[in-house]
């Protein structure tokens, strides 16, 4: 059958019917299950031509009810009763399915991207108030200095340095950030 947007599929369906009245079901169906067989039937096929496959895909409650509707006004005065109706299965043809993953693929990867500019979004703006505070306070400046040396040392087995004319490593520590400019006396 085909959906409202030309696709074409396949559905299942599970029904239950329960003789109410043997003598009107025999005076009026001479052959119940394929009666309501075709019953079902056209109210799938209505029920589907009239939505466009995400409709269907997406609002099954929606559809079941429509053929418990359908179905259950044409068969009152027969004598039989549908307990149960429903869509079991919606099968896609092959490539329509691969369609299908594509596109929630795609939506997919375009959340977790959303989510990662988000991410980045946040961290550069708590690096921007960061260095705003840095730049206010050079005490803060200096212990994050000390804070990325010592996250260094961790890493690396052994440091070699060497300030030049024996200063040490204060005047080390002072050429790699001054804090201010040197004043002449």
């Amino acid at each position: 059958m085909l959906t409202k947007d030309r696709i074409a599929l396949r559905v299942t369906l599970t029904a239950f019917r329960r003789i109410v009245d043997p003598e009107r079901t025999v005076a009026t169906v001479p052959d119940v299950d394929a009666w309501l067989y075709r019953l079902v039937q056209f109210a799938i096929r209505e029920a589907v031509a009239g939505r466009t496959l995400d409709e269907v895909l997406s609002a099954k409650a929606a559809l079941d009810a429509e053929l418990r509707d359908y179905v259950r006004a044409r068969i009152a005065e027969s004598g039989v009763e549908v307990t149960e109706l429903g869509v079991k299965d919606v099968i896609l043809p092959g490539e329509i399915r691969e369609l299908v993953n594509k596109v929630v693929e795609a939506e997919r990867v375009a959340k977790a991207n959303l989510i990662r500019r988000q991410e980045e979004t946040a961290a550069t703006r708590s690096l921007l108030n960061t260095a705003r505070l840095m730049e206010d306070n050079p005490l803060l400046l200096r212990l994050k200095e000390l804070e990325s040396l010592e996250r260094l040392v961790e890493k690396v087995g052994r440091i070699d340095l060497h300030a030049g004319n024996g200063e040490g490593l204060d005047a080390l520590l002072t050429r790699l950030v001054r804090l201010k400019a040197p004043e002449n006396a």
